[in-house]
């Protein structure tokens, strides 16, 4: 009887509204997980924070990879015979190096991370356009008396391949319909045009004719390409150094350092090619420092491109260090020239 008058009494208070029980409070932090949840449980919402996200961490990250300024002077690029030629195989390598060995940036569109890099593409650029005024120039020279016209049909070639825009992707400019050939498709052909030449010299099909003509020529044609350069930097300091940000500072900045970095090794094989006469007309000198002042200037690596102006105690003028040593390169380019054909 005892036990049941108990239990009555325990039903009793237990429903009670005299003695409700606590609500157990919630912390913060669990609220925030709660409301986390609920949030996510809406699978368009997590599409979208997952697209966000894929958007701000592809182009930032796959650009920093990409990006790749190699102005390493540590190349020694010598032919396999000492009858071909060693700027052409320079030539050779530099496109080998920037369309196979590295990514060629200048025509990706728009789904490659790379695609808003403009440093890059613009430094690549500088490179093929070098090599493409000494393909030029060695299609022009090499003593018109001694040339045949397979050597001549041939360097030709890949002096106009070297001319294709740098931009073409797939389709032709101003046609998003008409297919084209890639940049990068057309200058491995000059390669491989550059490298039938020095395969035609070890065959002993063609003679590579070493003159002091030709090799003033060549220096000509190089002092005409840096004085281009030293304009376009003279230029825009003049124009846009007033101005509180320069948004085009940097791409003129690395595409005339690409154009100086390649100067710097086809000369050094020009060297290799016409020690001889470098050395009789006693313009060793003069050569050395000519590529020591392409040499300082591909070394120029500053983390942000500023054209200030002259006068500024401040800011420095990136563009007017690297005119400097392209205006001193071209002017011992011009020297030498001067004295390698008397």
């Amino acid at each position: 009887m005892l036990t049941k008058i108990k239990n009555f009494l325990s039903r009793t208070f237990s429903r009670s509204p005299a003695f409700p029980r606590k609500a157990t409070p919630v912390s913060w932090p669990l609220r925030l997980l709660q409301s986390l949840i609920t949030f996510l449980r809406s699978w368009w919402r997590l599409l979208i924070i997952a697209f966000a996200a894929f958007v701000i961490l592809y182009y930032p990250l796959g650009g920093c990879l990409t990006q790749n300024i190699d102005t390493s002077v540590n190349y020694e690029i010598t032919p396999v015979l000492p009858e071909q030629s060693a700027t052409v195989e320079t030539m050779a390598f530099l496109i080998n190096r920037e369309v196979n060995d590295h990514l060629w940036t200048p025509n990706l569109p728009f789904f490659f991370p790379a695609y808003f890099l403009d440093n890059m593409p613009s430094f690549q650029s500088g490179i093929i356009k070098a090599t493409e005024t000494m393909a030029s120039a060695f299609a022009r020279r090499l003593s018109p008396g001694v040339i045949s016209s397979a050597e001549d049909v041939s360097l030709q070639n890949a002096a106009k391949l070297l001319k294709y825009p740098g931009n073409i992707w797939m389709f032709a400019p101003g046609s998003t319909l008409k297919p084209a050939p890639s940049s990068s498709k057309q200058y491995r052909k000059a390669r491989r045009q550059l490298l039938n030449y020095n395969a035609a010299v070890a065959e002993k099909q063609l003679t590579f004719s070493r003159s002091a003509q030709d090799l003033e020529y060549f220096l000509l044609q190089i002092a005409v390409s840096l004085s281009r350069s030293t304009a376009e930097i003279e230029n825009q300091i003049r124009e846009h150094s007033s101005s509180w940000l320069d948004t085009k500072a940097d791409n003129i900045f690395f595409y005339n350092q690409g154009k100086s970095y390649a100067w710097y090794l086809l000369i050094k094989a020009l060297g290799n090619d016409y020690k001889n006469i470098i050395v009789e007309t006693g313009e060793y000198e003069n050569w050395t420092r000519l590529l020591k002042a392409l040499e300082e200037a591909s070394s120029l690596s500053p983390f942000l491109i500023r054209n200030a102006e002259l006068n500024d105690s401040l800011a420095p003028n990136h563009l007017s260090y690297l005119g400097f040593y392209l205006q001193k390169a071209e002017n011992i380019t011009r020297q030498i020239a001067g004295r390698i054909n008397r």
